[in-house]
């Protein structure tokens, strides 16, 4: 049995224990989740890809609610529990950071989408050596899936549906996905690594990969690399939780008052002339600019505390 005495200085110990409690909290709440759904709307399997179907959408969000919780939420908790006596410490959930992190936050999060947009566009382009093109069409096919299942799951009939949308696209991966690669494993790696920075880049490519959506690779790792070290000068989880719930919300919000945006995928903010570079380029330095001020903000704070 794992205690708190086994656990503190030993990372690797730490790293398969969370990893334990992912797979066996994912298996049980999946289980949970595909009983309420069966009992509920009797999903088919033979029916699982009709996305047109009403009754499929709406167990595969209780699939998707639960499976999320089961991975994100569960097992960070338990960890903490076990290997700490004060878990919302240990989480970093007790540290909360001042007003002016949270309005650099949500600026950054809107000054940087038409840089993202761009390396969305970039990294959807990609292309694997001619030899491995067997992979990369069974990638693109899993890609267009979840692109299908996504505006599937972005379709309303009402205010209620669009905060069930937001619970379940925003705030439980917001709260979920943050307490397990921020809370849990940045700390693991740059412990283990006995270095910060590469302990973030290991944990935003763990984030990235975990998706298993290579044609959003890297725009998802850059997020999972602001998120760290917003994380990481802050010491507050609760900065990275409302990063990621601004880039997640965006989306939900965007689907609902502007759904003709769904449904046509061509349709860009930015256009495709050659003037959007220079979008895309004021939105890099600006973005850029901000996480320096984040930085500078909590290197003073440090300063004060000391």
């Amino acid at each position: 049995m794992f205690s708190r005495i086994d656990t503190e200085n030993k990372p690797g110990l730490q790293f398969i224990l969370i990893l334990c409690l992912c797979l066996i909290s994912v298996i049980f709440f999946s289980i949970v989740g595909g009983v309420i759904t069966l009992a509920t709307y009797g999903l088919d399997v033979s029916n699982i890809n009709n996305l047109g179907d009403p009754n499929t959408i709406a167990g595969m969000k209780i699939l998707q609610l639960f499976s999320s919780v089961g991975l994100f939420v569960i097992p960070p908790i338990v960890y903490a529990v076990i290997v700490s006596k004060t878990a919302f410490q240990k989480l970093s959930l007790s540290t909360t950071s001042n007003g002016i992190n949270y309005l650099l936050i949500l600026l950054l999060m809107v000054v940087s989408m038409p840089f993202l947009s761009w390396l969305i566009e970039a990294n959807e382009t990609m292309a694997l050596p001619r030899f491995l093109s067997g992979i990369e069409e069974w990638m693109r096919d899993a890609e267009n899936q979840a692109g299908m299942l996504t505006k599937a799951f972005l379709k309303y009939d009402g205010l209620g549906s669009l905060f069930y949308v937001l619970i379940i696209v925003a705030i439980v991966p917001a709260v979920g996905e943050e307490l397990l690669f921020r809370g849990v494993l940045q700390k693991i790696f740059i412990k283990w690594f006995n270095n910060p920075h590469l302990g973030i880049w290991v944990t935003a490519f763990a984030f990235s990969a975990l998706h298993m959506q290579f044609f959003g690779f890297f725009p998802r790792m850059l997020l999972g690399l602001v998120f760290g070290y917003a994380f990481f000068w802050s010491k507050s989880l609760w900065l990275p939780i409302v990063g990621h719930f601004i880039n997640n919300g965006t989306v939900v919000f965007a689907s609902y008052f502007f759904p003709e945006m769904m449904e046509n995928a061509d349709i860009s903010i930015f256009g495709e002339s050659d003037s959007s570079i220079i979008f895309y380029v004021l939105s890099f330095i600006l973005s850029a600019t901000i996480l320096v001020l984040i930085w500078k903000v909590n290197q003073k704070k440090k300063a004060v505390t000391v």
